[in-house]
């Protein structure tokens, strides 16, 4: 079975190389599975990373001139796949050697179906697979959406059927892996959850630095999340996109403070208690700004 991964990119050189080093060294053969990578209008130098390589499997590099988007770059990807089945992954996802293999053989082993595994978050980049302690968290993933394209895989023909990837989400962050994830549920295909096909998911410890652009993605997120539901107002993605975070945000009095107690307790002990809460609300208020942006936008 031919399977190509695809991987969109924007602005990320140096982790999307560490990415396709464990990549290059999967245990499925070489002549079988090619890799896509799809830049959205980088200008670190991800062209000449990508095309200086020159890996035993397939590898081939896409470039939008400038930035559209994921829906628009995996689009891309899929459109120039050679493989039955692609796979997604994050350009920050760190892949072990069985990882291909394990996505193909759930697809040859059940029809129409939607594969994905548990993405474990670490904050380090060599040594990953002898841990024990962190692929004993890949059984204990039990729930999760369907179709987060940090790891998960299709059939191309069913991606094609659907339609592919929603651009109408524009540059924004979020839900575009969930809306064709329920566009191909409703099409009739199955979940299957291969916790085998685990990845590790580089997640840099954060800095002060990091907050506002945290902030700018749960509101760009909360935007999306109001196209998502107004594509399908069901239940379920009302449910899913949690409008009642407006209401959470309301029970906030406090959130012209967060940043500067953020800073307070980022400098003392008390970061070990406090900074998770904090970012929490913080993080609310940024959806619901989002939420409230997105709902002011006619259809």
């Amino acid at each position: 079975m031919r399977v190509t991964i695809v991987i969109a990119t924007y602005n990320r050189r140096d982790i999307l190389e560490r990415s396709l080093e464990y990549l290059f060294r999967q245990d499925y053969p070489k002549d079988q599975y090619e890799i896509i990578v799809v830049d959205d209008g980088s200008s670190d130098g991800t062209q000449k990373m990508v095309e200086e390589k020159n890996p035993s499997c397939g590898l081939k590099y896409l470039k939008h001139k400038e930035r559209h988007g994921q829906s628009k770059a995996k689009n891309l990807g899929i459109s120039h796949a050679q493989g039955e089945v692609i796979i997604f992954i994050d350009d920050d996802v760190f892949c072990p050697p069985q990882f291909i293999r394990q996505h193909a053989r759930f697809h040859k082993k059940y029809d129409n179906v939607i594969v994905d595994g548990p993405a474990i978050n670490t904050d380090r980049t060599d040594n990953l697979f002898g841990d024990k302690k962190k692929r004993f968290l890949a059984f204990l993933d039990f729930f999760g959406a369907s179709f987060i394209t940090s790891n998960t895989s299709c059939r191309k023909g069913s991606l094609i059927k659907a339609g592919g990837f929603d651009e109408e989400f524009g540059k924004k962050f979020g839900w575009q892996d969930r809306e064709l994830g329920f566009r191909l549920r409703k099409m009739g295909l199955k979940r299957k959850k291969n916790r085998r096909a685990y990845v590790f998911h580089f997640k840099q410890k954060g800095s002060l630095d990091d907050f506002a652009e945290l902030f700018k993605k749960e509101k760009e997120r909360g935007m999306n999340a109001v196209i998502f539901y107004r594509k399908h107002p069901v239940k379920k993605i009302r449910h899913q996109v949690r409008f009642r975070y407006l209401w959470y945000d309301r029970l906030i009095p406090f959130k012209k403070l967060i940043n500067r107690d953020m800073e307070v307790f980022h400098q003392t002990h008390w970061q070990r208690f406090m900074r998770p809460f904090l970012t929490k609300f913080y993080l609310i208020h940024a959806y619901a700004e989002g939420l409230k942006e997105g709902l002011k936008q006619r259809n």
